[in-house]
Order: C-alpha cells, then structure tokens, then sequence
C-alpha cells in the first residue's frame, strides 16, 4: 500500500478514520461517532505540543495497511520505531521500541482533542488515576492533590476546576501540569474523559509513570512524557487512546459541569 507523505489514513470496522502525518509522527484527524452515529473530527490542532516541536525528525515508513502503520526513526546513533494500530474496539495502539548508542531523549507529537468535535470543552470530565501532580512552577516538588483543584480521582469537568483557588498560575487559560501515575511499567488506564452533549469517551492508557495535561477553552491534550533511552538498552513502551460512547450518568459527578472553562 502506498503512503502520501503528508497522511496515512487507518481505519476500522465501526467506521472510524484516523489520519497520522508519516512525516512528523503526529494525528492530523479523528473521526468517530456520538451516541447517535454521527461522525466528526474530535482532534483539534491549535494547542501548541512542545514535545512535537522539539527538533526535525526524519520518520520514514516501514510498513502500512488499512489499520496499521509503522514508522522508523533513525539519526544521530537512535533508532526509534512506532507501530500504530487502529483497533475494531475504537483504541489506537501506538508502540514505541528505541535504542541509542548514548543517552538520548525524545518527545512524541501527542494529540489534542475535543470530544464534541467542536465550541468548549468546559464540560468535558476528567477522571485521573493519579494521587500526585507537578506544580506549573518550576523546580517545584510533587504535591498531593488531595484537597486540590487537582484531585481528579472523581470524576470532575474542567471549567469548574479551573475556578477553584490556585488552579492556573498568572496569564495562564487552562491546566498545564504533570500527573505521577503507578510506576511498575504495565499498560494501565492513566485518564477518562466525558463529553455528556456528545457521548463520546477517551479512554488513555500508558505504561509510562506521568502524564501531562494541557487544557484550553476549546482543547485538551493528555500527552506522554519525554522518552529516556538508556545506552545500548532498549526501551519499549505504549500509549492507547481508546475512543466510545459512555452514558454520563456512569459517571460519579459531584460538581457542576455548567462553568464555561474560560472565565
């Protein structure tokens, strides 16, 4: 199967469509059904992601199909491979395997989205499986979020959060913080995400131990943290992000979801 050098378009059998960028390694679209069926993009492309800006990168394809794709890395004495795979359950499973000839570091491009496909995402809620958050400031210790805006072991939507006390530093618009998650490198549900007006749920899994969270009036973004590759190791790790439908009443919502996340 050929590959257009500016997307690769994976699909599955529920009809959903992912568009990934071969060049950069990024997700360019998300199509995927509402409780009712119908299809929109759910990715939004104006929040800046430091992770993908760092450097030039050179991703060359390996392989394609209808459903997968598979990328290669190569320079400067690292060789990183992603595999992405679009399952018929609504997860794309993306697997990273990189190994250096010295330490190295590397970000992936991570998407932002918005579940409604579209407006505010105020409404969305968050449930973190995370009991630990990296202050905005830095050189600051981890903190508990117990008591916090940040305490999203509930299930709580973001515009109201983003009201509390201490929950944005100055001149900020949304979270822009790091989560510790469990650390013993299994596959775990690190985040859920709600958008009660359209159904839509993403599920994210990681084997890695934080994740980061950016947030906006119209966008949120769970991304991964760099990756550190030990010389002469390899380092595997993967990220699963899981699109459905989930009736909000699942959900144990003890706040609001009324607040527009821009006040």
């Amino acid at each position: 199967m050929s590959v257009s050098s500016s997307s690769h378009t994976l699909c599955n059998s529920r009809g959903m469509r992912v568009q990934v960028n071969p060049r950069d390694a990024s997700l360019q679209a998300w199509w995927a059904p509402d409780r009712y069926g119908r299809l929109a993009d759910v990715l939004d492309h104006a929040m800046a992601d430091p992770a993908g800006k760092a450097g030039s990168p050179h991703w060359q394809c390996e392989a394609a199909s209808d459903a997968g794709l598979e990328l290669r890395l190569a320079q400067d004495g690292l060789c990183v491979r992603l595999r992405y795979r679009l399952e018929d359950n609504g997860g794309l499973r993306i697997d990273c395997e990189a190994v250096a000839i010295a330490p190295a570091r590397i970000g992936l491009a991570a998407p932002a989205f918005n579940l409604h496909g579209g407006g505010m995402v105020a409404d969305h809620v968050l449930r973190l499986a995370a009991d630990r958050y990296l202050p905005a400031l830095p050189a600051a210790d981890v903190t508990d979020v117990a008591g916090s805006a940040f305490d999203f072991r509930q299930p709580a939507p973001l515009g109201a959060r983003l009201a509390w006390p201490g929950a944005r530093p100055a001149g900020t618009v949304g979270f822009d913080h790091g989560f510790c998650l469990a650390a013993d490198g299994l596959l775990r549900e690190a985040a859920r995400v709600a958008d009660p007006a359209s159904g839509r749920e993403l599920r994210f899994f990681t084997t890695q131990p934080r994740l980061h969270l950016q947030s906006d009036s119209r966008r949120f973004c769970l991304a991964t943290e760099a990756l550190d590759i030990a010389c002469g190791a390899a380092t595997r790790h993967t990220f699963v992000y899981r699109l459905g439908v989930q009736d909000i009443d699942a959900f144990d919502i003890s706040e609001s979801v009324s607040v527009a996340l821009n006040k």
